[in-house]
């Protein structure tokens, strides 16, 4: 469980998280969906201490790790993507050989030995995923990881999280109707500093859809 209580927070004299309420389920995967500057960066960042809260609590369990892949990718740029997974392998006692993790995620094997900076946008988020697989946090958020990629890689990486949800809360954000409905089943939408969840037979009528399309600034033929 992660529980969010009232969370507040302003950057810039700007309040961007009013009154965050919510509490994340383990053994789901959550989809948070929010216009650009709606604050879901800023809320990851929060849930896991990068920054302080200005007011509000986020309870998890005890001694619970929080992985955190951020949209730009923080990666260590010059050295190749085995090993990468190699040295975290070796931090972490239990794991598996680093061609378990690679092949899992679904990087060709013939980009193993490239440097990471060459890697596409996918291939170093399926790092981030591999990463994910070797550290095994509790709470894992990933920060726009499918906006404007291909289906092929964005259900593979899904299909990797179902098989691993059970043990941990998972929460990924978008910009995009149509993608946060990939994710999950329910969305959750950031508006106005707010969580509120929206089930998938509520956004089904017209006018609530319209709505979210509108927060977001889209119309429905825009969406891929």
């Amino acid at each position: 469980m992660l529980q969010l209580n009232h969370i507040k927070k302003s950057l810039g004299g700007k309040e961007i998280l009013t009154d965050v309420n919510f509490i994340f389920n383990k053994g789901q995967i959550y989809s948070i969906l929010g216009s650009l500057g709606s604050g879901r960066t800023t809320l990851f960042e929060c849930i896991c201490e990068d920054i302080p809260v200005d007011y509000g609590e986020i309870i998890t369990r005890a001694k619970s790790t929080i992985f955190y892949a951020t949209k730009q990718s923080v990666l260590p740029m010059y050295i190749t993507g085995y090993e990468y997974i190699e040295f975290l392998c070796s931090l972490n006692p239990g794991s598996l050989k680093p061609n378990y993790y690679l092949d899992k995620v679904a990087i060709p094997d013939d980009i193993w030995g490239n440097l990471i900076c060459y890697y596409s946008f996918e291939h170093k988020k399926l790092l981030q995923l591999a990463a994910f697989l070797i550290q095994k946090p509790y709470v894992i958020l990933f920060d726009e990881p499918f906006d404007y990629c291909s289906d092929e890689y964005i259900n593979h990486f899904l299909s990797v999280l179902e098989e691993m949800k059970d043990n941990h809360v998972i929460i990924i954000s978008t910009g995009l109707l149509k993608i946060s409905e990939k994710i999950s089943k329910d969305t959750v939408i950031l508006n106005n500093g707010e969580l509120n969840l929206v089930s998938k037979d509520t956004m089904a009528i017209p006018e609530i859809r319209h709505a979210v399309l509108d927060i977001l600034g889209e119309a429905e033929n825009e969406i891929i």
